[in-house]
């Protein structure tokens, strides 16, 4: 075991040592990525910015570039990486790649706003302080500003989570997706067609019951499908947002506490979301001021 323990350590070192042309070629990587000749990409919160992205902390912003880096789209995430930038060098192994929008991962955490490279120096992705947002992703929101969504949400085995019951018939949480236009349903095939996809583009979507053909629109950070009547809720179920015509009719101003949906007590943001998939015509129960206020929703 103990000369496991001394080969292992020995191949770490190696390891680190050839990471060291990497790092002269994105040593002067700091605060932000050159990622075109008139674009930077940085988790840092720049004066002025094009795109902020709420689900990674992303920003794009307007730069004169003489020279960036060309971040990889067509990838395959090696075994040995690191983040680099000015000063650091943190070498590892491939923890996991991206879940969705949930970055990919390194053995260790990679520094802000740093190259992540494999032993070959090619850029894969851009560093957050944790984990790493991958170069195809980054290209993506750098060009539109936004994601792709179809109105469902699904977890890593393709089983369909929450549906925006407004934007999609047919299908409810539970149902499991087969095929993503043709492809077999996986996670890598759900980002290409839809999470990287533009607005517009068109989807077809097979489960065992049956094929559904979608259409790609914007995801939007927080989304419930009580923003269909003007409603906005955040994290903690608290009412942000109400339309005029609520306001005058109930008396009530946000912010104000969600409490129930259908007479079903809510307790937390993912329940809502499931609670709001199966109906459109619905009727919250709000509390303000201790005063409990139902507020049925129809369209």
């Amino acid at each position: 075991m103990k000369k496991f323990i001394i080969f292992f350590a020995s191949f770490l070192f190696a390891a680190n040592l050839d990471f060291s042309p990497c790092y002269q070629k994105y040593k002067n990587i700091e605060y932000s990525v050159p990622i075109s000749k008139n674009l930077r990409a940085t988790f840092y919160k720049p004066k002025k910015y094009m795109y902020y992205d709420p689900f990674t902390g992303l920003y794009i912003f307007k730069y004169p570039n003489k020279k960036y880096i060309n971040l990889l789209s067509d990838y395959k995430l090696g075994w040995w990486m690191a983040g680099i930038k000015k000063g650091n060098v943190y070498g590892g192994t491939l923890a996991g790649d991206m879940l969705f929008l949930k970055p990919a991962r390194l053995s260790v955490n990679v520094p802000n706003t740093s190259i992540i490279s494999d032993l070959f120096c090619r850029a894969y992705g851009i560093g957050n302080g944790r984990g790493f947002l991958r170069g195809d992703f980054v290209k993506h929101f750098a060009k539109y500003g936004y994601w792709g969504d179809i109105g469902i949400d699904v977890d890593k085995n393709m089983v369909v989570r929450y549906v925006d019951p407004f934007y999609v018939k047919g299908i409810k949480p539970g149902d499991k997706i087969i095929k993503i236009n043709l492809k077999p349903a996986t996670v890598e095939s759900f980002e290409k067609y839809v999470i990287l996809a533009k607005a517009g583009e068109g989807v077809v979507v097979k489960t065992q019951k049956g094929a559904y053909p979608l259409v790609v629109r914007k995801k939007i950070y927080g989304f419930t499908p009580l923003m269909h009547f003007g409603i906005k809720v955040n994290k903690n179920l608290l009412i942000t947002a109400l339309p005029e015509k609520i306001i005058k009719k109930y008396y009530i101003n946000p912010p104000a506490k969600l409490i129930s949906v259908n007479g079903k007590r809510v307790r937390s943001f993912e329940e809502l979301k499931y609670i709001l998939s199966f109906c459109k015509d619905v009727t919250i129960t709000l509390q303000k001021d201790g005063v409990n206020i139902k507020i049925p929703l129809r369209k």
